[in-house]
């Protein structure tokens, strides 16, 4: 669909809808009904704009390229990652294709990246400073993790905590995984007024008042934690 498609392409560039607008050339109006599903049938002339800018054919735009789905994406991602984060893919990707796949099936446990928080999570960690490890776990719906290194985040978390991290979108009261500039963040997740609020966790933290959640770089949802 390309509603979902073109979501999924801005979100992982960082793009704002305002700012995709002004690179297409196209009214704002034009490229909200396309991102929210009201206008299926765009203009060609539409697409067109929209692919140069992202630098996809008009196929790929919609979602017909030759790739599976989680292979463009893949792509994606590495092509906008630093050397740290692309060294993460690596790893992520050389484990997998290397390493214990058919154990891996054969006793239901599957080793996911783990970055370490060396920093004040309530505050906000730079990603470029993190460590990066392994961990083996069962959860199949986990796809990376982080372990805390204080006690910023009790009562809900604990220094030492592994928190488990599913590529989903929140429901309310959910905790979640986003970047706001350098910094990644873990906040309670709550809808009023239309509006997104990413609360800190037991008033530690500010909170983040958003109008749209591609304000922000969405990680993933909090789906459980490990504790030594």
């Amino acid at each position: 669909m390309l509603s979902e498609r073109l979501r999924n392409l801005l979100n992982s560039r960082g793009i704002s809808l305002a700012e995709f607008a002004e690179m297409c050339d196209l009214p704002l109006e034009t490229v909200k009904n396309i991102y929210y599903g009201k206008t299926t049938d765009p203009k060609v002339s539409t697409l067109m704009k929209m692919g140069n800018v992202l630098d996809l054919s008009v196929n790929c735009l919609m979602g017909q390229c030759p790739h599976p789905k989680d292979e463009q994406m893949l792509l994606g991602y590495y092509r906008m990652c630093g050397e740290h984060g692309k060294s993460l893919i690596l790893l992520t990707s050389k484990y997998e294709a290397v390493s214990a796949k058919a154990e891996r099936e054969a006793v239901g446990k599957h080793k996911i990246p783990c970055l370490i928080a060396n920093g004040n999570m309530s505050e906000g960690i730079i990603y470029d400073n993190c460590e990066t490890t392994e961990i083996t776990t069962t959860v199949k719906e986990a796809f990376v993790a982080i372990k805390l290194t204080t006690n910023d985040l009790v009562s809900a978390y604990c220094k030492g905590d592994i928190i488990l991290i599913k590529n989903c979108f929140p429901k309310e009261e959910e905790y979640v995984v986003f970047y706001k500039g350098e910094r990644a963040y873990i906040r309670k997740f709550t809808e009023e007024n239309g509006k997104y609020i990413l609360k800190g966790i037991h008033n530690i933290g500010e909170d983040i008042l958003l109008k749209r959640m591609d304000e922000v770089e969405y990680i993933g949802t909090c789906i459980g934690v490990v504790r030594a």
